[in-house]
């Protein structure tokens, strides 16, 4: 099965990088597919995409062909570099540094360039619009690094774009990219965090009572309040709390370390393995659906890997199919 097979019943997807040049444009061209199939598809992005050359690295970029009935959301700055013929509408009050993103239908086949919302909530209420247009799948576009497009509230399943220019090790690469596919298949809590007004951090007790925490000193004050339940963040889980809980000396395998969702985990790999091997558990709110992960072997900084070992390494490490699309189209 090929990866445009595997995504087709996921109504919204989104892409994301673990690093720049994983190729992620790649893999959207893959989900596009051919033209003639692009009647009912959608597709925006939260950067800009479709554009010649990578503005950070400098490096070739494939272009984004899409084709007639396509659904597309863009900036309006960046409406004359689409070459289909196009058909405007909807002006939404979403606001780039490129001008108001707009919805046209193409007319005609053609190049594109995207440049959509940055938020959830606007990339909510897009996806939203989209379907009212007609839609039945959506496809967006993410950026390195912003895992927030994984949340449940924004798509349906997740495409992890992985590649060579993550780091010249490719252990390396295997392990950072297993350790964010652990993230994004955390459990669900199966129940709402636990929330007290102006607290970083709350216990949720086995009783069923809560206790807020001090976020300056938490192991002292996670002990205090009994050392055992959820220990649910308000925000972003970071490193700096749970190095200090891994190294109190605490029994953490009566604690379940708990987030919103997996964007707001944003842990490191070795923090993480020490929690996990101190006994933690960890969980979501919401959780998400990592549908695939796909491999780029050749990094935009000059070295490559064996394709054949990389995609077995990944696969061996990673809990979703994993593909590379650009060997899949050549066989």
């Amino acid at each position: 099965m090929r990866l445009n097979e595997l995504a087709a019943g996921v109504r919204t997807l989104s892409l994301a990088g673990m690093c720049k040049n994983a190729g992620k444009t790649t893999v959207l061209d893959a989900l596009i597919g051919p033209p003639e199939g692009c009647g009912g598809l959608a597709l925006t992005s939260i950067g800009r995409d479709g554009e010649s050359r990578d503005v950070v690295t400098n490096t070739p970029k494939p272009p984004i062909y899409v084709g007639r009935g396509a659904l597309i959301a863009t900036a309006e700055g960046l409406l004359p570099l689409c070459d289909a013929t196009r058909e405007i509408l909807a002006v939404t009050d979403v606001r780039t540094p490129m001008g108001r993103v707009v919805v046209f239908r193409a007319l005609s086949d053609g190049f594109v360039q995207l440049g959509g919302p940055s938020m959830n909530e606007q990339l909510s209420r897009l996806r939203e619009l989209f379907f009212d247009l007609g839609a039945r799948r959506v496809l967006i576009d993410g950026a390195a690094g912003r895992r927030s497009l994984c949340a449940r509230t924004v798509a349906d399943g997740v495409v992890l774009c992985t590649g060579a220019s993550l780091h010249r090790d490719i252990d390396t690469v295997v392990a950072e990219t297993a350790h964010v596919c652990g993230i994004l298949t955390l459990p669900g809590l199966g129940r709402e965090l636990p929330r007290l007004p102006g607290a970083r951090f709350v216990l949720l007790r086995p009783d069923g009572m809560c206790a807020a925490l001090d976020a300056g000193d938490l192991a002292s004050s996670v002990k205090k309040a009994g050392g055992k339940g959820v220990l649910a963040a308000a925000g972003a889980v970071t490193d700096p709390a749970v190095t200090a809980l891994v190294r109190s000396g605490l029994d953490l395998s009566g604690l379940t370390l708990a987030a919103g969702d997996a964007s707001q985990f944003l842990l490191s790999r070795g923090v993480m393995d020490g929690w996990r091997r101190k006994g933690g558990k960890a969980a979501v709110e919401q959780t998400a659906v990592l549908t695939a992960v796909t491999v780029n072997p050749v990094s935009a900084y000059g070295w490559r890997f064996d394709g054949q070992e990389f995609l077995e390494k990944m696969a061996a490490a990673v809990p979703a199919p994993v593909f590379d699309v650009v060997r899949d189209a050549h066989d």
